[in-house]
């Protein structure tokens, strides 16, 4: 909403509650009044339309991966994937983006889905924590469970996107690059 469609509102509601004189709380009320109403649309409250593509134009492919390295910095430090059932609006807020926009940079710069991302990184903790001693004799549902995936299903579907194995051939696969 822009700045004058904002005031000429604000002026039409000062007319319409009978305020005709400008005194200084009617002056107050109609300096902030259009800027209230642009930081509610700004937010999203009133705007609850989908964002299309052609929406989202403004964010190029260069802008796109600087967003998916920073997500990607974000991942590593805080390792937020490690929650089962991690919803694209909890990670979006932290890089002041929507979910449509997260998503469509996760599109444009790494060609993946935010559960496809998330299943990435999670295979990866899985595939790091075999090779910790600690974890040698864990079986992989629990490790699998400990690295955010909520069902053992899930992640043989992500392991088999992701390395094109089955869990038995992925486990056997790293103990015989440990020998």
């Amino acid at each position: 909403m822009s700045l004058f469609i904002s005031y000429i509102v604000g002026f039409v509601l000062l007319i319409s509650l009978g305020i005709f004189a400008i005194s200084g709380s009617t002056l107050v009320l109609f300096i902030l009044f259009p800027l209230f109403l642009i930081m509610i649309c700004n937010s999203g409250v009133l705007d609850k339309s989908e964002h299309s593509s052609s929406q989202l134009n403004y964010i190029d492919y260069g802008m796109a991966l600087e967003y998916s390295r920073l997500l990607d910095k974000i991942m590593q430090r805080e390792k937020f994937y490690l929650i089962q059932n991690l919803k694209i609006d909890e990670i979006s807020k932290h890089l002041m983006l929507t979910s449509k926009e997260l998503d469509y940079i996760l599109q444009k710069a790494k060609r993946k889905s935010f559960n496809q991302y998330l299943d990435d990184l999670r295979v990866t903790e899985v595939k790091e924590m075999i090779n910790i001693p600690e974890y040698e004799n864990c079986d992989l549902e629990c490790l699998a469970e400990s690295c955010g995936f909520s069902n053992f299903n899930d992640f043989e579907s992500a392991l088999c996107r992701v390395y094109n194995t089955n869990p038995q051939e992925f486990r056997e696969q790293f103990i015989e690059q440990d020998v």
